[in-house]
């Protein structure tokens, strides 16, 4: 009888904790599906303010890995165009649809590289579905920022590119970005004094082509 008794004690603790396990499953499974809808809203929300920008312009303040800062004005036109205009700098950099070029003071073409691979280059582009061209690491909101890491999804894990996002949680206007190449080398931007959706001179994006002699 005393043995019965210990087993039906058993068997109640058993099915109480499989109570408590099923409990805490269903607890761990909504608020994983909770969180996992608050970051697809937050990224729908910003992939809605991002392509409902055409122009941006204003202020930028880059970073390099070697710790040092340059200031600059900067020009964007999607799709692909922009210019950043550094102050105190014998360069600056225009973007095509194909290149990044990189001009003097006067506009004359120093030398260019292929943007098609290139982060900048999806950035620029029309519009923007982040899960079609990025695995996104991780997303983190606080009442001042929302921070986006992302990983490019064409390249392989030993060349992969990590990119950075931060905006302003408040509207999901573009703050900063940090682009981290394959070999660890971070590029770092900052923006400030932001204005959206306004008309830029054309001639901006204009430059001179290499003469050869």
């Amino acid at each position: 009888m005393l043995v019965k008794e210990k087993y039906s004690m058993i068997s109640l603790k058993i099915k109480n904790l499989n109570r408590i396990t099923k409990f805490i499953l269903v607890c761990i499974y909504f608020f994983s599906s909770s969180a996992l809808s608050d970051e697809n809203q937050i990224i729908k929300s910003i992939e809605k303010e991002w392509n409902q920008t055409q122009t941006l312009a204003g202020k930028f303040l880059q970073r390099s890995g070697d710790d040092s800062v340059v200031s600059g004005d900067f020009f964007i036109e999607k799709p692909y165009k922009s210019r950043f205009i550094y102050h105190n700098q014998s360069q600056n950099i225009i973007t095509s649809k194909y290149f990044i070029n990189f001009v003097d003071d006067e506009s004359h073409l120093l030398e260019r590289y292929p943007i098609i691979n290139q982060p900048i280059y999806k950035l620029f582009s029309e519009d923007i579905y982040f899960n079609n061209i990025f695995e996104i690491k991780s997303i983190n909101q606080n009442q001042a920022e929302t921070i986006i890491e992302l990983f490019t999804k064409d390249n392989t894990d030993s060349n992969a590119i990590k990119i950075t996002l931060t905006f302003h949680s408040s509207g999901y206007l573009l703050k900063k970005w940090e682009i981290v190449d394959a070999l660890g080398q971070s590029t770092y931007l900052e923006f400030t004094n932001i204005r959206k959706n306004i008309s830029i001179d054309q001639n901006l994006f204009n430059f001179k082509e290499k003469v050869e002699y």
